[in-house]
């Protein structure tokens, strides 16, 4: 079914990109702004070592656990926002979004190890069901559940902010870094360089789901001898919990050889860490299966 494969796509890569990873967010109500001399005594020095800011952003995010989260990505003249909130807590780690990619907009929560879509009419008219939601099942049995479960395992263990920082860690390393204003708070500034080919054999191999033998020599032989970088920056506050991440990754869609002369760039906001959040999933009687809704319609 094109309608359902599509929306997974797209949720999973927009997953994925929140974990790597706007429009302008206004945080929540805060407490007022220490003195720029305040900032300074709270703020430690920058580190240059990956695996100690890892470490360290890991234990941040631990404690903290959920956040508000937006999200602006661009690529070949397309756009996507995401707005949504998370928690990270490993099992029990849970989301909701809404996404707008060139004007089709999304739903999504996941929750309890399923993914919900939120249907609209269109979608509704494809599937020929009533239901308002549709569900993929992390553990469910049908094929498609099967391989979008291991997506989806591994893009809710990567939305965990501090997973960029561990995947920085193995393909990529600081090149720069400064402190700076953002917002009006003082932040530890990072540049850094992720090695493109590092990073899809670590994508890969911890998804469980390793790309088709052909694909997986096309874009060897696409990225052979270029050693291709994504320029990525991170702003972390005095608590070490990331506020902002941008990653240009114009470069790597053009080795791949994507058409047209645009930019294909991400900024991911993170705001109101450690405010409680509620994800629930839909009533029973409001979802559909993923597996029986494709029977149904005859599997296109």
């Amino acid at each position: 079914m094109k309608r359902v494969t599509i929306l997974a796509a797209i949720t999973t890569a927009a997953v994925l990109t929140l974990s790597a990873c706007g429009g302008e967010t206004q945080p929540g109500a805060a407490a007022p702004a220490p003195a720029p001399s305040e900032q300074k005594s709270l703020l430690a020095s920058p580190l240059g070592d990956p695996i100690q800011l890892a470490a360290l952003t890991r234990e941040s995010t631990k404690k903290a656990k959920s956040s508000k989260v937006s999200m602006e990505a661009s690529s070949g003249g397309q756009t996507m926002t995401v707005t949504g909130q998370g928690l990270y807590d490993g099992e029990n780690s849970k989301f909701s979004m809404s996404m707008d990619s060139d004007g089709k907009k999304m739903e999504i929560l996941f929750v309890d190890k399923a993914l919900y879509f939120k249907l609209d009419a269109a979608d509704k008219a494809e599937m020929k069901t009533d239901k308002e939601y549709v569900k993929v099942s992390a553990d469910g049995q049908d094929p498609l559940s099967q391989l979008l479960g291991k997506m989806m395992s591994k893009a809710v263990k990567d939305s965990d902010p501090s997973r960029t920082l561990e995947q920085v860690s193995k393909a990529g390393k600081i090149t720069k870094s400064d402190q700076v204003q953002l917002n009006g708070e003082l932040t530890n500034h990072y540049m850094i360089d992720i090695e493109v080919e590092k990073a899809i054999a670590l994508v890969v191999g911890e998804a469980g789901v390793p790309l088709p033998p052909e694909a997986q020599k096309q874009i060897d032989a696409k990225l052979k001898g270029k050693n291709v970088t994504i320029p990525t920056e991170l702003w972390l506050n005095a608590d070490n919990l990331p506020l902002q991440v941008t990653m240009d990754q114009t470069a790597f869609m053009k080795a791949l050889g994507a058409p047209g002369e645009g930019s294909a760039k991400a900024t991911i906001k993170y705001t109101d860490w450690g405010t409680p959040i509620t994800v629930t999933a839909p009533p029973a009687d409001q979802v559909g299966d993923l597996a029986e809704i494709m029977k149904k319609a005859g599997g296109r």
